[in-house]
């Protein structure tokens, strides 16, 4: 009686057992914490722990099985066996196993007697408090354990998909920089390049702008011989004693008592082509003058593919005459280059060098009067102007119009700035700023110039005398009025 008691119990137990292991694992697959009393985080990865506790229930319910078989014949050990494989799988949940236990106790009070069953349930209560409290804390030490391994296992795939992450992080990191550090590149290069480029064009502005400021803020120094009008007793013009340029044209002629008769004046103002003439078409000994116009009648042969710069004209005795250069007071040689002839011509004003461009003219294209005529735009050909060496303003100051306006004459102008010596318009008017041509011969005193800012022409003036008193002095001073003038009005 007392083994089929005992048996019963055992029964029982196993049936509790069994309950208890049903509800934790629906209690686990609802995604419940699998202990209450864990003190650790459970894993982040809760498919892994299912599939470890599907398997380890497995067990557990194959063990049972077996044990349940052994138990008919031997209760203790089938107790001892499930309390061991229990404690290495699930958690029991005190407050669930003590209700069903005293549950179970009632029921078999009421078969099997009342003292009986009492003693039997305190004693096997008492048996199953012990074995669960024991199961508990293993199952405790277990899911610790269990924890332990899944946190590990986590911690370690967490480190790995760190390092995965901040390896990519950096990969990309340093593309994002490196695409960055080109793209900041070439915004730099490009910034740099639009800056240069804007550095430049602000520069050149800032160039031509500090240029034009210094050339429209020329001093008095900067354009007169100072020095030499304060040792001639020369002041400067006294602008409020004239109102119009041909005013300071008659009153300079008063002041040297010159007779209007006497010259040939022409004046040009570049800006707005205002003119002046005095006696413009009247004929006067041309001197030197006639040299320029020469020059650029051979600039168009040049220009044509007739001659090159570098082409020898033919020396003969004939041709030599006194005066300034260097090809007149220097060995004399058979040829000359037409650049040395032009040079010496225009800038010594020598004689002999202008003795052969003639003779090379007339003798290849004929009289080169007449072409200077048609040069300056001069339809009528006198007899007397073609057989000899006249001039008059008008034919003059034509010439010079048209050579400040073509750059092919650029060289010309700039062997006219290099006249020496300075004298007549650039005596007070610095020759760095006036290009000029003077002649003289016998009574003949002339000067025929361009006067020029920023590289510009400003005017031009034609003056021929013949026979006046104080020329020179006449000549000097009528410029440096006209310019001052010029320049306080323009």
């Amino acid at each position: 009686m007392q083994n089929n008691q005992n048996l019963k119990w055992g029964l029982i137990i196993l049936i509790v057992i069994g309950f208890t292991f049903i509800l934790y694992l629906n209690y686990d697959s609802n995604g419940e914490a699998q202990s209450k009393t864990s003190t650790q985080e459970v894993s982040s990865q809760p498919n892994q722990s299912s599939e470890e506790t599907i398997a380890n229930s497995s067990e557990a319910s194959s063990q049972t099985d077996e044990s349940e078989q052994e138990s008919e014949s031997d209760v203790e050990r089938t107790l001892d066996v499930d309390t061991t494989n229990q404690s290495n799988r699930v958690a029991v949940v005190p407050s669930q196993s003590s209700e069903e236990s005293e549950s179970s106790t009632e029921n078999s009070s009421d078969e099997e007697g009342t003292e009986t069953s009492l003693s039997s349930s305190e004693s096997e209560s008492q048996e199953e408090d012990e074995t669960s409290e024991s199961d508990s804390e293993a199952i405790v030490a277990s899911s610790e354990s269990s924890s332990e391994d899944e946190s590990t296992e986590e911690d370690e795939t967490i480190e790995a998909e760190s390092e995965s992450s901040s390896a990519s992080s950096e990969s990309s990191s340093e593309d994002e920089s490196q695409e960055e550090d080109e793209t900041s590149e070439s915004e730099s290069e490009a910034s740099s390049a639009s800056s240069d480029s804007s550095s430049e064009d602000e520069s050149q502005e800032e160039d031509e702008s500090t240029e034009s400021s210094s050339e429209s803020e020329l001093t008095f120094d900067d354009i007169y011989q100072t020095d030499l009008m304060e040792e001639n007793g020369i002041e400067p013009l006294d602008l409020d004693a004239y109102e119009n340029m041909a005013d300071v044209i008659d009153q300079t002629l008063t002041e040297f008592n010159v007779n209007s008769s006497e010259i040939s004046l022409a004046y040009y103002n570049f800006h707005n082509e205002e003119h002046y003439y005095l006696n413009e078409n009247e004929l006067f000994t041309a001197a030197s003058i006639t040299k320029v116009p020469l020059s650029a009648l051979y600039i168009d042969l040049i220009n044509s593919g007739e001659y090159q710069l570098d082409s020898e004209l033919d020396y003969s005795e004939a041709l030599f005459e006194a005066g300034a250069g260097n090809i007149t007071n220097g060995p004399l040689e058979s040829s000359y280059t037409i650049e040395e002839l032009i040079t010496e011509a225009i800038t010594h004003s020598d004689n002999t060098a202008m003795n052969i461009l003639k003779a090379e003219y007339d003798k290849e294209f004929g009289n080169f009067r007449e072409d200077i005529l048609t040069f300056a735009g001069i339809d009528e050909k006198p007899e007397d102007l073609l057989d000899s060496n006249l001039s008059s303003a008008y034919i003059t100051e034509q010439v010079l119009i048209k050579i400040a306006q073509d750059e092919s004459y650029s060289d010309l102008i700039n062997l006219m700035f290099e006249t020496s010596p300075a004298q007549l318009f650039t005596s007070y008017v610095n020759n760095e700023m006036m290009a000029n041509k003077f002649g003289r011969y016998e009574q003949a005193v002339n000067d025929s110039g361009i006067y020029y800012e920023n590289n510009q022409p400003q005017y031009a003036l034609v003056v021929l005398s013949d026979n006046i008193n104080q020329a020179d002095q006449f000549l000097e001073v009528m410029n440096l009025r006209v310019n001052q003038w010029f320049r306080a009005h323009n």
